[in-house]
């Protein structure tokens, strides 16, 4: 029988993060709330996790952890991410035409295929941009009971 309740140093070592990672979520992230025991022991539901990991896997994508809040309520992020796609910067006129060194033989120059670096990064615009959770799959129930905090 796997146990339902973890203690903040074992939830952190499961979804691979410090303890003072998980506080800091609590603070920016409210919803973030493990039940407290009465000597003031955070602890964690089993249910609780999966959504602990995916803040985890966007950090890793570089997010802030108010970003993680905003994608958990929304689903969506208001500030847009910019993968070079668009430029929102003013207009500037061409630069000057370069002089061209005479062509030599050899190898013709290597290029770096842009073609699977956007591709990846449009995959994870879509993955961020994907349908909000449901409130009720952001708090699990805990015991049936909805206690007064």
């Amino acid at each position: 029988m796997e146990r339902l309740w973890f203690k903040i140093g074992e939830t952190a070592t499961r979804i691979g993060v410090k303890p003072k990672d998980l506080r800091y979520w609590e603070q920016v992230i409210p919803e973030i709330r493990p039940r407290r025991s009465h000597g003031n022991l955070r602890y964690y539901h089993l249910d609780e996790l999966p959504r602990l990991e995916r803040i985890r896997g966007w950090l890793a994508e570089g997010l802030t952890v108010g970003d993680c809040r905003q994608l958990l309520l929304t689903g969506q992020l208001t500030r847009g991410l910019d993968f070079g796609q668009e430029a929102d910067l003013p207009e500037q006129p061409p630069p000057p035409p370069r002089r061209r060194a005479p062509k030599t033989e050899g190898p013709p120059p290597q290029e770096i295929p842009l073609a699977p670096i956007l591709e990846s990064l449009r995959k994870l615009r879509d993955r961020l941009a994907r349908a909000p959770m449901t409130k009720s799959s952001l708090k699990p129930q805990l015991d049936g009971t909805d206690e007064a905090r």
